[in-house]
């Protein structure tokens, strides 16, 4: 949302990688999508557009709204501008804009920065979430939506599987929670008793010792089945600092990891030529676009 944005300076505040030329205008397009593609579907459009009219209010509780907010926008934006800063779309085809003075950056540069930013990002949504969630008496334009599943929020996720409590994957992980509540736990509970337990978790009184029993052992394996089924249906990297939804590469990691191992494969070799056993099947890496194709099958006939 541009409104959050009004000066170049604002944008600078949050990463020193932008020339001291840049203009706000060069920029917008990108922070505009930001805002569509990440911070909307985060924290809603209704508490934007009331933060939108609070840009000079001298509570302290929305003054570090809006500087929470306007940094995952702006990093959000620089990732998806770096890609297209520079480049130009001519008769003669894609080019690049260079001088004697200035060269463009070596694409391992480029992709360290975009992995950075993103990274950054990230971090920095999951504080904003954390912050409204937090003081949502104050920001009542805030509703973080009660997921009304049997794991109701990232702590309780996080329990079984450490996400790192980050409220964002747990929001990417919500469609795919509610698919395995569906086609696994409830043939298994059967139609009448799941009801009972979504009826009870609803009203905290009426969740007896028997039912509580009951849903800490559903948890676990909704927890584990869940994350499974991530790995297929939607983009999750587990980093050194955190667990990251719609991170860079996925693939392109996948790929480099099978290159390390295959790197060391004559050792295995020689391991079993020692211990008299039968080399192992070797696979090699599915292509991205035929794994895809695979992907859809299953779904298909799922």
């Amino acid at each position: 949302m541009m409104k959050l944005i009004q000066t170049i300076d604002q944008v600078k505040a949050y990463s020193s990688i932008l020339n001291a030329s840049v203009a706000l205008d060069l920029i917008k397009p990108y922070l505009t999508d930001s805002d569509v593609l990440f911070i909307r579907p985060a924290i809603g459009k209704e508490f934007l557009t009331e933060l939108a009219t609070k840009l000079d209010s001298t509570e302290d509780l929305w003054k570090q709204a809006l500087d929470l907010t306007r940094k995952p926008l702006v990093l959000y934006g620089l990732y998806l501008a770096i890609d297209e800063i520079g480049v130009s779309l001519s008769g003669q085809g894609v080019q690049i804009s260079s001088s004697p003075t200035n060269t463009p950056a070596p694409q391992y540069k480029v992709m360290n920065s975009k992995q950075n930013l993103m990274s950054r990002a990230n971090a920095a949504l999951d504080d904003l979430l954390e912050f409204l969630e937090t003081n949502k008496t104050t920001f009542t334009s805030f509703k973080p939506a009660d997921p009304g599943l049997f794991i109701r929020n990232a702590a309780e996720f996080s329990k079984t599987i450490d996400i790192r409590g980050s409220r964002r994957v747990f929001l990417a992980l919500v469609p795919v929670i509610r698919s395995i509540e569906t086609k696994y736990i409830r043939p298994i509970l059967s139609d009448g008793l799941f009801d009972k337990l979504k009826a009870a978790l609803q009203e905290s009184a009426d969740l007896t010792a028997e039912y509580k029993s009951l849903i800490d052992l559903i948890k676990p394996a909704l927890a584990h089945i869940s994350m499974a089924r991530s790995l297929d249906e939607i983009s999750i990297d587990i980093l050194d600092w955190g667990v990251f939804s719609n991170a860079e590469s996925t693939f392109t990691n996948i790929f480099c990891s099978n290159r390390e191992r295959e790197r060391s494969s004559f050792k295995s070799k020689t391991c079993m030529s020692v211990l008299n056993l039968p080399a192992p099947v070797r696979s090699t890496p599915c292509p991205a676009r035929k794994l895809s194709s695979i992907r859809e099958e299953e779904r298909i006939a799922t």
